[in-house]
């Protein structure tokens, strides 16, 4: 018998909303197994089990917050210790992306607003007044905490909630000065974030012109399904 489950359905929905705790639980659990199955040196492997299942219990339940990250965009020292297995692979596949990836570090999108991915202090233009920074993983180079700094913390490939997407923009689009909106890659969730501000700032009525417009200026700007959805919901507030 073959089952399958209807990709519309509220279950199917529900696995696609964590499918990155169900990955990274996935690597726990097999961590886990090869640590107590092979014993000796190999219980070692339980200092990664730990830093992954950690991380899927953010996916899962608990936020941004199981990375410590605070206000002032550092993360905690605490935090690092536990999560540094994970945080080593994290960091290791940015720089190699940064440094092969044929991709602008920024793109300016109009007269005020640059987003692009997160920047090495030398690489901060001088013209930025502040910083609006969507990661969680990363503790933000000092040369982009020396203007105003603003976290808005979203786990990688995951969304805020419609009302605190809806907040966070509301408060960008009363900055004045040259804002600078950035994620790991500047895709995903800069992609969210500077649609949604366009939406805010009344320069497109749909969600779908913002989108398409933020794509003309960064062309690797890629929301996943869920991302489109609080979109879309950014939207129906602004009509509503």
């Amino acid at each position: 018998m073959i089952c399958w489950v209807n990709p519309t359905s509220p279950v199917a929905k529900a696995i696609r909303d964590m499918k990155y705790g169900i990955l990274f639980s996935t690597v726990a659990v097999l961590l886990a197994m090869a640590a107590f199955t092979q014993g000796s040196w190999f219980l070692l492997l339980l200092w990664p089990t730990m830093s992954f299942a950690i991380v899927a219990s953010g996916y899962i339940r608990f936020g941004p917050r199981v990375y410590g990250k605070s206000r002032s965009g550092v993360l905690s020292s605490i935090n690092t210790l536990f999560l540094l297995p994970f945080l080593l692979n994290l960091w290791a596949v940015w720089y190699a992306v940064r440094v092969f990836r044929r991709e602008h570090a920024f793109d300016q999108l109009t007269e005020h607003i640059y987003i692009g991915r997160r920047l090495m202090g030398h690489e901060f233009p001088k013209n930025i007044d502040h910083v609006i920074d969507l990661t969680c993983e990363f503790t933000e180079p000092k040369e982009l905490r020396s203007v105003n700094y603003v976290s808005c913390q979203i786990l990688d490939g995951f969304v805020p909630s419609p009302p605190q997407l809806q907040s966070w923009v509301a408060d960008a689009a009363r900055l004045s000065g040259n804002i600078y909106i950035h994620c790991a890659e500047g895709h995903g969730r800069t992609g969210l974030f500077a649609a949604a501000l366009l939406l805010q700032r009344g320069d497109f009525n749909t969600a779908e012109d913002a989108l398409n417009y933020v794509k003309s200026k960064r062309p690797r700007v890629r929301l996943g399904k869920r991302q489109l959805a609080t979109l879309a919901s950014t939207e129906a507030n602004q009509i509503g």
